[in-house]
């Protein structure tokens, strides 16, 4: 699909969701799961790149992260969506990827970030976002899980760098902050 129907897709399925009333959630200000996500300049210099989707079903998720997609329906996926973000980390242009999940419940969330994080390599326990969080580095990437509420986060970025990683926590404490 071209990109520029899929931007309008998005912006028409965000905006009529916004007219719709509050689902349940922990944070009244919540309208969709998307509300969670940054909005462009809220972590400075972070921009939407245009890449983004947003999944009420698990057909449709299975579409934007085919293979990953039992794993969350087995632990109650509700509703998902993804914003790519572009910055820049000591002067060198970046992307980010920020994926948010609904699991309906604590103890989904909860389930699905103890499954994903023993798939990570050598993390890192984190304490600043969420109830649980773990940060996986590489060379050239980096992650942040978390877990909240119903809410399951993964952050990622494609920078090695102590710089980028700080970025990423500037992302996750924010998610973070609007779930409370």
């Amino acid at each position: 699909m071209n990109r520029k129907y899929v931007v309008l897709l998005f912006s028409i399925i965000l905006i009529s969701s916004l007219t719709c009333s509050k689902k349940n959630s922990t944070n009244p200000e919540i309208v969709t799961i998307t509300d969670l996500l940054p909005q462009d300049n809220e972590i400075s210099g972070w921009v939407s790149t245009g890449n983004t989707w947003w999944a009420t079903s698990s057909s449709e998720l299975n579409q934007y992260i085919n293979g990953e997609e039992p794993d969350y329906t087995k632990y109650g996926f509700r509703e998902g969506a993804m914003q790519s973000y572009s910055g820049t980390v000591l002067e060198n242009s970046t992307i980010m990827e920020v994926r948010v999940f609904d699991q309906q419940s604590e103890e989904n969330a909860q389930a699905l970030f103890q499954e994903l994080a023993t798939r990570l390599v050598n993390p890192l326990v984190w304490s600043e976002a969420g109830e649980e969080a773990r940060i996986e580095r590489f060379f050239l990437s980096q992650k942040i899980i978390f877990w909240k509420s119903k809410y399951f986060v993964s952050l990622t970025i494609d920078s090695g760098l102590d710089e980028a990683l700080n970025v990423l926590k500037t992302f996750a404490t924010n998610m973070d902050a609007k779930i409370s």
